[in-house]
């Protein structure tokens, strides 16, 4: 699988993804479920688009605040293999040739267990989608139930006239056929506080 793909200002791509899907996202939505269709293996991926699949479970639009706060509940009947986290994050065209640029911190309990920083210099609109594998973060062997906090942060300090992010979604990933072992329980976007100062 590959785990990281970067199809930064290919806009060529996104034209004939749009040909392709006589305008709507068709093509786009069946890209994506292409590569979540792999569940152990994490990857990032980075290209020209304008607007979160429909299918995320939960998106919130920018609104002035730096950081995006997902609250997911991990249910009794929970089982690590096959299941995982999926992130969006759209930003837009970059000014100044100023790059847009955020960190996701994801805690189990309140236990940090993953952080990443991302770029993305674009001359578009573009689209980030990052996938990790829930076996990524076992190294706390929890039992099920326990809670995940999933923090999505804009770390330039000038963003917020800027709007150097648009909006961002997050989508559980599980087996189709198991029933349903989490569950969101909030999304907030209430302060610009970095994660690591609060």
């Amino acid at each position: 699988m590959i785990e990281q793909m970067d199809l930064t200002n290919c806009c060529r791509l996104i034209e004939n993804l749009v040909r392709e899907a006589n305008d709507n996202c068709e093509a786009v939505e069946a890209l994506f479920r292409l590569f979540l269709s792999c569940q152990k293996s994490k990857f990032a991926i980075k290209f020209p688009g304008s607007e979160i699949p429909k299918w995320f479970t939960c998106q919130m639009d920018f609104q002035g605040l730096r950081r995006f706060e997902f609250f997911i509940e991990i249910l009794p009947n929970f089982k690590w293999e096959n299941t995982g986290l999926a992130l969006c994050v759209l930003t837009p065209q970059s000014d100044y040739s100023m790059s847009s640029k955020f960190e996701i911190f994801i805690y189990i309990n309140e236990v940090k267990v993953l952080h990443r920083r991302l770029y993305v210099d674009s001359i578009s609109d573009h689209v980030v989608l990052h996938y990790i594998p829930f076996l990524d973060m076992w190294r706390l062997h929890n039992v099920a139930p326990f809670v995940c906090r999933v923090i999505i942060f804009n770390c330039i300090r000038w963003a917020i006239n800027e709007k150097l992010l648009k909006s961002c979604g997050i989508h559980l990933v599980m087996p189709p056929n198991e029933g349903v072992c989490m569950k969101l329980l909030r999304a907030e976007n209430i302060t610009s506080d970095h994660p690591m100062t609060s």
